[in-house]
């Protein structure tokens, strides 16, 4: 099933969840702050902080974390009402975008880390395996989370920069939590993920390389909204303001160790672990620039047929 249906498949089941349950959360300007529903994977560190530390209410904003398993169903929940803002890699919301549905970018959150700074994310392989550099990726197989997804795509970017036929490639889908056991297991020959996700499994596996290294300036994470729901008031607004303020103090070293502290007791991870891994870069607002690059690269993957406008996708007060 390629992606647009399985974005329509996802949105109609989600729609039906919405119509059997009530609905979803829904902007309340005018009595108070305004309860918005935010899909999340769990425990990122610019709402953990946020909401710690008042950012969110200081914003006249009420934040309920929505659990979401990947950028379709984020859309879908937008789209069907389950949720006002969805966390989506930039490259879903484009692919949802040029789709039709009728959503728009509010807000960046992170982008990948580009040298100098330290790598956080890897094509891994097993400490002892064979494979040394891309050009040894030809024929075998990499897990990503999501096929046709921000993983392959930027490693599919890579492998061709580096001389690899990508249809030599098979990519597999499995989660996060699946792909380093399958790498251990010989079922996959590597796999594409941050280092964050490695868990204590860092001394098995090595990296060859961090394919966003250089890939320029990738969205991987964005939020977007309904059309309707940014046109009805400043709520989408007022988000993204918040997101500016939140990751203007995550960004400051004074801040370093108590925002690790505050992730540390949502995810149940020792602090020290979470602030020695890679971090991406917080870009809270959109380069229309960079957005267009990565459009391009899906057309270039035939991913799209051809690139979208995008000018209408981004709002003006969430551009950089």
């Amino acid at each position: 099933m390629n992606r647009r249906f399985r974005i329509a498949a996802t949105l109609t089941a989600l729609t039906l969840a919405v119509t059997a349950c009530g609905d979803g959360g829904t902007d309340t300007a005018g009595g108070g702050p305004a309860t918005i529903k935010v899909t999340s994977f769990g425990c990122e560190i610019w709402n953990t902080w946020a909401e710690a530390k008042g950012v969110f209410a200081k914003h006249d904003l009420k934040v309920e974390l929505v659990k979401s398993t990947g950028g379709s169903a984020a859309v879908a929940a937008v789209l069907s009402g389950a949720a006002d803002l969805g966390y989506v890699n930039g490259y879903s919301a484009i692919n949802a975008y040029n789709t039709g549905f009728p959503i728009e970018m509010v807000a960046g959150a992170n982008t990948n880390a580009t040298p100098p700074a330290k790598p956080a994310q890897g094509v891994f392989v097993g400490t002892n395996s064979p494979l040394q550099s891309a050009k040894d990726l030809a024929g075998k197989t990499i897990a990503v989370n999501e096929l046709n997804g921000l993983n392959q795509i930027v490693t599919s970017t890579w492998l061709k920069q580096n001389g690899v036929d990508v249809s030599s490639v098979r990519f597999v889908a499995l989660p996060f939590s699946d792909q380093v056991p399958a790498l251990l297991s010989g079922k996959v020959d590597a796999a594409q993920l941050g280092y964050s996700l490695l868990g204590d499994n860092n001394g098995k596996v090595r990296s060859l390389a961090d394919p966003f290294a250089s890939a320029g300036t990738v969205y991987i994470a964005t939020y977007v909204a309904s059309k309707a729901f940014v046109a009805k008031g400043d709520t989408a607004k007022r988000f993204h303001d918040a997101m500016v303020e939140t990751m203007d103090a995550l960004g400051k070293p004074e801040n370093t160790v108590e925002s690790f502290e505050l992730l540390s007791a949502c995810q149940k991870v020792p602090a020290d672990v979470l602030e020695a891994q890679p971090q991406n870069a917080f870009s809270p607002s959109i380069d229309l620039a960079a957005l267009n690059t990565m459009a391009a690269q899906m057309v270039e993957q035939k991913i799209l047929p051809k690139k979208p406008e995008l000018d209408a996708f981004v709002p003006e007060f969430a551009r950089s």
